[in-house]
């Protein structure tokens, strides 16, 4: 069953930094940038410094408390925080990353058009297959801890300049400042445009996501700042996870990928389970592979969860697409896939069907 860009972008100026040049803007709309704490503070000023940009003026980065490590903020009091001073993107260069925190803070970042640098060090290992935020940012250094949910990862020596750390506080709190920078060069874009701009060009794109390197892997600031229309960057998934299931039902939350190119996103169940599929998909590309369309539509503005249930017993498994308004889906990387899901049917008057 079916439910139913422009500031000018001006470089003008190149500076040097070794060998790469770097495009500093003449001008943008001022970032706000918030640490957590004055933790990696230096890291994120010195990201802003090595993207050719000033960090009071251009892209301003505060910290919340002068204190190294005290008092953390957990990430509903840290948006609150950043609220108060303008602020529309967050860092913490702390451990505790746990995938849930997407599905609990998305609504409140998104309707704040905000987003959230997080250092992948989780306290426990992170379930199977999870996919990398949609509201936050996951990244960790090259030689240290990576795994499921991960969207990133950064060199020690990466630039080779002020921002670069050896530690994960420190390169979370530099890819935090590289980010703002983006958004100060590129002001019509919105986060996830910046999101999907740096996972397209950076090292794992071409071969597709792997949790055990760094996701989306390295990624190159250079190459993502290039980029110019928000509409020609790659499309991505909603960042979908199995809240609950019970004999009959699924319960989904749905993070969207609201990047300006998307338009809707859409749930297919498959009898068996889809090939990963690193390219754009049409909606005859989909059905050839034995997808049944049951879900689609926009809840991204007013809620994030969704259920699937079934009148006959089912084994199955399913993918959030994102659609744009050409008619394209976006690909089909591993954590894509979810599934088999076992759905056993109990006695009711209606179904199948997906209701919010």
């Amino acid at each position: 069953m079916v439910m139913r860009i422009r500031a000018s972008i001006v470089a003008l100026a190149v500076l040097l930094s070794g060998c790469m040049p770097i495009v500093a803007a003449v001008a943008g709309t001022p970032v706000g940038l918030r640490i957590n704490t004055s933790h990696g503070l230096g890291n994120a000023r010195g990201a802003v410094m090595d993207a050719g940009l000033k960090p009071s003026t251009e892209v301003d980065v505060t910290a919340s408390s002068p204190y190294d490590g005290r008092p953390f903020l957990s990430p509903n009091q840290f948006i609150t925080d950043a609220k108060n001073v303008g602020a529309t993107i967050l860092s913490s260069s702390f451990s505790g990353w746990d995938y849930i925190f997407d599905s609990a803070g998305y609504l409140q970042l998104a309707h704040n058009k905000m987003l959230h640098v997080f250092a992948y060090e989780p306290r426990k290992k992170q379930p199977l297959n999870v996919p990398p935020p949609a509201a936050f940012v996951t990244v960790n250094r090259i030689g240290g801890l990576t795994g499921d949910g991960i969207e990133f990862g950064v060199p020690t020596d990466y630039m080779n300049g002020r921002g670069q750390s050896t530690t994960p506080s420190g390169v979370t709190a530099q890819m935090a400042g590289l980010i703002a920078s983006l958004k100060y060069l590129h002001p019509e874009w919105n986060w996830f445009d910046i999101k999907a701009a740096l996972r397209g060009t950076a090292a794992n794109y071409t071969t597709g996501y792997d949790p055990q390197k760094y996701g989306y892997g390295t990624i190159d600031f250079h190459a993502a700042n290039a980029l110019k229309e928000s509409a020609n960057l790659p499309l991505f998934a909603p960042a979908a996870v199995v809240r609950r299931q019970s004999d009959n039902q699924i319960d989904f939350h749905v993070n969207s990928f609201r990047q300006s190119r998307r338009q809707t996103d859409v749930l297919f169940r498959f009898l068996q389970p889809p090939a990963v599929t690193l390219k754009e998909l049409s909606l005859a590309d989909i059905t050839a592979m034995g997808g049944q369309q049951l879900f689609i539509g926009d809840l991204s503005t007013t809620s994030n969860f969704i259920s699937y249930r079934v009148h006959h017993d089912e084994k199955v498994y399913f993918v959030w697409f994102t659609k744009d308004a050409e008619g394209m889906f976006s690909r089909i990387e591993p954590y894509s896939i979810i599934g088999p899901i076992k759905l056993t049917s109990k006695q009711q008057l209606y179904g199948p069907r997906v209701k919010p």
